[in-house]
């Protein structure tokens, strides 16, 4: 990765929408790694390369503290890794929701291992088709 490479993650790459995520959870495909389920899609109408969403169950964490702890985690480990979607093909436009499905707040760490894996695992899946 370059020095002068600028993580950002700006308004437009954030996924949202009534219409944008239903067509996510319609025609997505999914994949679990702990702590996430990822639901994703290859589109064209997309202005950035990724628009990504999380979500914390309140189910789970009834305190909101404990879910914006764990949605900025998620996102900071989003805005570290996102190129790895990118290096793996330019004119790829992708949707993604990761849902946290676990029971405890985990560690930044284990967070952004995870999250790192999923955009592997889309980036080799999305390139073959």
């Amino acid at each position: 990765m370059h020095e002068n490479t600028r993580h950002t993650l700006c308004k437009a790459e954030r996924l949202c929408g009534k219409r944008a995520i239903s067509e996510l959870f319609v025609s997505g495909k999914s994949v679990f790694h702990l702590p996430f389920k990822a639901i994703w899609t290859t589109t064209a109408s997309c202005p950035y390369r990724s628009a990504f969403a999380v979500a914390v169950p309140k189910r789970r964490f009834k305190r909101a503290v404990q879910r914006n702890l764990i949605k900025r985690r998620t996102r900071e480990a989003f805005r570290l890794n996102k190129q790895l979607l990118n290096a793996a093909n330019e004119d790829l436009h992708i949707r993604l929701m990761l849902i946290y499905t676990a029971d405890k707040a985990a560690p930044y760490a284990q967070i952004a291992t995870a999250v790192q894996k999923i955009l592997h695992h889309i980036a080799r899946h999305a390139a073959t088709g």
